[in-house]
């Protein structure tokens, strides 16, 4: 299979950016992103201008992202954006904005930014980048937002700056629609008073994981504070305050978690409310310590918003192993941005979420569990994005258009278009 023009079902994708770019810059921008979702070898530029010869040589796809006079991050904040606001949310739910960098090994010696990381993968020191990403996680469906490449000291371009000071940029840059709450999850590495002091000025909570060396500072109630390391508070808050809760996991299954939780004020970030939580089982090493901001909530509840922040770890594994996301070639940073950008495009292209005036009522989403408030549970057949039944099960085939559209090649996810194309590709 060849693809020689843009289908008709995914011009409505491409049309809030289409006004942006010139017909050039346009051709080469759907033929690029198209051909990375079916492709099924590495992404390199020669693998994807076979599937696009009518777009242009393969010089010409290098010279679009090298040389090309056009804005990526631009490109994909506004197709998350616009994404987000075909789902129509209502005043008073809850977005997430997931932050976490991406390590990407890459071995040449001219590339730029290219410099000596710990690979936690392979738990050990490679070169490579590291890129920061953030993505919108919304009713089960998770959108791509921003992506930035970290320069390290010494390396000739924009000024240095710390992973932690471009996450804050990058908070302070999210803009919801009117009436959304944000809630903010990263790891240990992002809790520094540069991102939360982000999260508080934009009126947003957050939610990590604090190491274990960190001081917490409690009330014994006789108004005497008592400051000791999270690590020497865990053993006695699971044993004396803890309780057992079953979290809900897919595909039915349940999990028992013991946990418990205490008030206090962390070193460097202020007051929060604290969650213990452990395996009754598991080792002691393996307890986490989830802290946030919104006091509010019940132990339960931290916990189970706490664990949407693994669906940008799935995000990753789909934009290496299905998209190409480390497979560029570029060596200067503005082509690497934008490989990463149009890596970034391809999910949502390949299964955009459906908007609910499109579904008939047997694909509305259904309504937020006890526990994740706001955070649809997926039936037993579950799209790939959450977002209720599968349509190519629904009973109202000749009436329903959510299945006339799920039923096209491209609109079953990135896995189903490469097997759509291994199928009738020529032989």
């Amino acid at each position: 299979m060849i693809i020689t023009r843009l289908p008709s079902f995914l011009q409505r994708f491409f049309a809030p950016i289409r006004r942006q770019l010139t017909n050039d810059q346009f051709r080469h921008l759907w033929s690029l992103v198209l051909a990375l979702v079916v492709n099924l070898r590495a992404a390199k530029l020669l693998h994807l201008s076979n599937l696009t010869p009518s777009a242009g040589h393969r010089t010409r796809h290098g010279a679009f992202l090298a040389q090309g006079n056009w804005d990526e991050a631009a490109l994909v904040e506004q197709s998350a954006m616009s994404l987000l606001g075909g789902m129509k949310p209502k005043a008073g739910e809850v977005v997430h904005l997931i932050l976490d960098d991406n390590r990407i090994a890459k071995r040449a010696r001219k590339m730029d930014h290219v410099s000596k990381i710990w690979d936690h993968k392979q738990q050990k020191f490679v070169r490579g980048h590291i890129a920061l990403t953030a993505a919108i996680a919304f009713r089960g469906v998770v959108l791509p937002w921003r992506i930035d490449l970290w320069k390290p000291k010494g390396h000739s371009g924009p000024r240095y700056r710390k992973l932690t000071v471009m996450a804050a940029a990058m908070i302070k840059d999210f803009a919801a629609p009117a009436g959304m709450q944000v809630r903010v999850l990263f790891d240990a590495f992002y809790l520094c008073p540069a991102v939360t002091k982000a999260c508080v000025s934009k009126g947003f909570t957050f939610f990590s994981v604090a190491s274990r060396n960190r001081n917490f500072t409690t009330s014994n109630g006789r108004g005497r504070a008592r400051r000791r390391k999270i690590a020497r508070l865990m053993p006695g808050l699971i044993r004396h305050q803890g309780k057992t809760v079953h979290m809900k996991r897919s595909r039915a299954r349940h999990t028992r978690l013991r946990i418990a939780s205490v008030d206090g004020h962390l070193s460097r970030i202020g007051r929060v409310r604290m969650v213990i939580s452990k395996r009754p089982r598991g080792p002691w090493k393996k307890c986490i310590a989830i802290v946030t901001n919104e006091t509010g909530l019940r132990p339960r509840q931290i916990v189970a918003i706490y664990e949407t922040r693994w669906l940008i770890e799935v995000l990753f594994k789909e934009l290496h192993q299905d998209l190409g996301l480390g497979d560029y070639q570029m060596l200067h940073r503005d082509g690497i941005l934008r490989h990463l950008h149009l890596c970034c495009l391809a999910p949502s292209a390949a299964d955009p979420p459906v908007p609910q005036r499109t579904r008939c009522k047997s694909h509305q989403t259904e309504p937020a569990g006890r526990i994740a408030e706001n955070e649809p549970a997926p039936g037993d057949t579950a799209r790939r994005d959450g977002q209720g039944p599968d349509p190519r099960d629904c009973q109202r085939s000749q009436t329903c258009q959510a299945t006339a559209n799920a039923l096209r090649s491209l609109a079953g996810g990135v896995r189903a278009a490469q097997f759509e194309y291994l199928v009738h590709r020529p032989s």
